[in-house]
């Protein structure tokens, strides 16, 4: 059975190194040639062309039984070094076991013979990222955090559709930030309509242009300029029930077991495809099938397992950072703990001097989104405390902070000035009054 006991969540990055053959099949991955010549314009026709006989495939290995459901809600087991033996949480008729078994079966057949493949432009290396509506506004946050960082990087926003964009984020503000915002309907057409919130994501890794990218979450930015991470192991070396419908071994449940949280992936699309392919098809059926398989029950169910086991079930290598996530916020006065931030840390350093000298690396801000309306706003923003006072909302105080992220670096106050600096400069994007309490919070909090 899948991991079935809820740990803290962790980050996650998945090599891109595929080493040997995949489990289901003898002969060197199919590559499409043509996606190795051509050109950024050639692109949105070849992804039409990947997207129509992909989604065949997808719906013709479609499980042909009921959905799975269950009541049970898994105790967390957390982090321990004896753990206990893999409980069995989905119950399965005999029916649905056969049916699930051999659509998995026929998909991996049905790759295993596609003549299609991923097509994206060689060499290339950028940030995706999935939002629209009122993420498009984290997601602003998100890339001028990246550019703050340093890095150069391409950024690609993907919608499900240009009514969820803004003209003036995604035609006035991203291009100066090399950014763009990317409508999936333009390449799934109808198909929109058959893809949950999850598959969203997948599809916006499936359909971007880089042959290597780092994927965020709108509410989650780096604290340090990722470029590094391409260049640098873990990326440049290296996811009951659930592993008997794949067939594969059942892992033992240690700490490379643990929960996952899929705010933060990096993959590798020549060497990862069908990783991203089989990833893509447990989204695609996840509500109502692999969702339940792989998390059973535990709290935050979703794509977040998704990546990972579909590297074990082709045998990719992968890593999984070992440093636990940790949640930052501050009691407030009333006594009330208001956690805002969950920080996720260097690969880098957790796999070279493991997870006790991992440092915090990228910041998902969970809780609340960041929108400097929202923020910036004497009724709704947390950075108020329950007498009304402003206060940090990571750390209790700057000691705390640049203790926590060392070499005197307090990541809080970059984010404010950001926050800032976006409510003063966009004008016609956010109401002036979010300028003026974003200034007052700075000066007060931080430069007092």
């Amino acid at each position: 059975m899948f991991h079935p006991w809820a740990a803290r969540a962790v980050g996650v990055i998945l090599t891109a190194l595929l080493l040997g053959s995949l489990l289901w099949r003898q002969h060197a991955p199919f590559t499409y040639s043509a996606a190795h010549r051509i050109d950024t314009q050639d692109l949105p026709g070849l992804h039409r062309e990947f997207w129509r006989h992909f989604y065949d495939d997808l719906t013709a290995s479609r499980p042909k039984c009921t959905k799975i459901s269950h009541n049970q809600t898994l105790r967390v087991v957390g982090l321990v070094d004896d753990p206990p033996p893999r409980p069995m949480k989905v119950v399965l008729e005999d029916e649905q076991h056969r049916a699930l078994k051999t659509a998995h079966r026929d998909f991996i057949k049905r790759l295993s013979n596609r003549t299609y493949g991923l097509a994206y432009v060689l060499g290339s290396r950028g940030i995706v990222i999935t939002a629209g509506g009122s993420y498009l506004i984290h997601a602003l946050v998100t890339v001028r955090m990246l550019r703050r960082t340093g890095t150069n990087l391409p950024v690609e926003v993907f919608l499900r559709d240009p009514t969820e964009g803004d003209v003036r984020i995604c035609d006035d503000i991203f291009p100066l930030l090399n950014a763009k915002c990317v409508p999936l309907s333009q390449t799934l057409g109808d198909d929109i309509d058959s893809i949950g919130k999850y598959g969203y994501k997948m599809v916006a890794m499936l359909v971007s242009t880089f042959e290597e990218f780092l994927y965020l979450d709108a509410d989650c930015f780096p604290l340090y300029n990722p470029d590094m991470l391409f260049t640098t192991p873990p990326f440049t070396t290296h996811g009951p029930l659930f592993f008997d419908i794949a067939n594969i071994p059942m892992p033992a449940m240690d700490r490379s077991q643990v929960a996952s949280e899929a705010g933060t992936i990096m993959y590798s699309k020549r060497t990862h495809t069908e990783s991203l392919l089989i990833a893509a098809y447990y989204n695609f059926y996840g509500p109502d099938f692999y969702y339940k398989l792989h998390s059973q029950g535990a709290l935050g169910e979703g794509d977040k397992e998704t990546f990972r086991w579909s590297a074990v079930a082709s045998n990719s290598p992968w890593y999984q950072v070992k440093s636990r996530v940790k949640h930052l916020g501050f009691t407030t006065k009333d006594g009330e703990r208001r956690d805002s931030m969950m920080a996720q840390y260097n690969p880098i350093i957790d796999l070279k001097a493991g997870a006790e000298e991992a440092r915090p690396f990228f910041a998902h801000a969970h809780n609340p989104k960041l929108d400097p309306d929202w923020m910036f706003n004497e009724k709704t923003g947390t950075i108020f405390d329950s007498d009304g006072s402003m206060r940090r909302i990571w750390h209790e105080n700057a000691t705390q902070a640049m203790e926590y992220f060392g070499n005197g670096f307090d990541a809080e106050a970059w984010m404010w000035e950001e926050m800032r600096d976006m409510a003063c400069e966009y004008e016609n994007l956010f109401h002036r009054t979010a300028c003026v309490i974003g200034t007052r919070y700075l000066e007060e909090v931080f430069q007092a």
